[in-house]
């Protein structure tokens, strides 16, 4: 399993609104921020890249759903796999050059909370982008580009299926599969249509505040209860 496939999901959120509301009203009420780092494992044209990402946008609602702008790149060091230099594809390509291919889009992510509690969420994100291709001739005995580079726009669709164990209150385990499609298919010669996953590490933003209430005030902490001041010395 690559590094990428460990994904570190790092999620923060303002407190909650204090004021005695309806329970229906409180949720309406309740829209807080909330920011993700995102790193999957992905698969092109059968060949596995590192999708590395980041989001930020709002919570809301009952089960604490989200709706995020993400950015998400992959770039020419992990394409370099995707040569096939094997004696039997010798014939088949120049050696003298590579095309190095570049790949950035944005994605508009809504993620849709069926559980969201104390212990388990349970989520379908459904995610619209938008982005770029390059297709960059490089000379392999030079290390230089050769001009014919190429630029296409792709937009791509993905859904897919997250589950989130909180095992703590400072950190739990966290995995999600997908499929990406792309709507509008750039002409450069790359399937980028592919799926996509990810197992790994979540940290919560009560570790941050936990341990700067022990900086600040000294409180007692722990991953399994809220910070509880500490007595004074009489």
């Amino acid at each position: 399993m690559s590094l990428s496939a460990l994904l570190v999901l790092l999620t923060l959120t303002a407190p909650a609104d204090s004021l005695t509301l309806p329970d229906s009203v409180k949720h309406l009420r309740r829209i807080t921020p909330t920011f993700n780092l995102d790193f999957r494992d992905s698969f092109l044209d059968r060949q596995h890249v590192n999708v590395w990402g980041v989001n930020a946008g709002i919570e809301f609602g009952e089960k604490r759903h989200q709706l995020t702008l993400g950015y998400y790149w992959l770039n020419y060091a992990t394409y370099l796999r995707l040569i096939d230099w094997r004696r039997d594809a010798a014939r088949r390509i120049n050696l003298s050059y590579y095309t190095r291919t570049d790949l950035w889009f944005t994605s508009l992510q809504y993620w849709w909370n069926m559980t969201n509690n104390k212990r388990w969420m349970i989520s379908i994100p459904v995610e619209l982008g938008g982005g770029v291709a390059y297709a960059v001739p490089r000379d392999l005995r030079k290390d230089v580009q050769v001009d014919r580079t190429r630029r296409d726009f792709f937009v791509p669709l993905q859904v897919g299926a997250y589950a989130q164990w909180k095992a703590t209150r400072w950190v739990g385990l966290s995995a999600q599969v997908g499929y990406r499609y792309s709507i509008f298919q750039t002409d450069i010669n790359q399937n980028f249509n592919g799926t996509y996953y990810s197992v790994g590490v979540s940290i919560f933003p009560a570790l941050l505040t936990d341990v700067w209430g022990f900086i600040r005030k000294g409180d007692r902490i722990s991953p399994v209860r809220p910070p509880r001041p500490r007595k004074a010395k009489r």
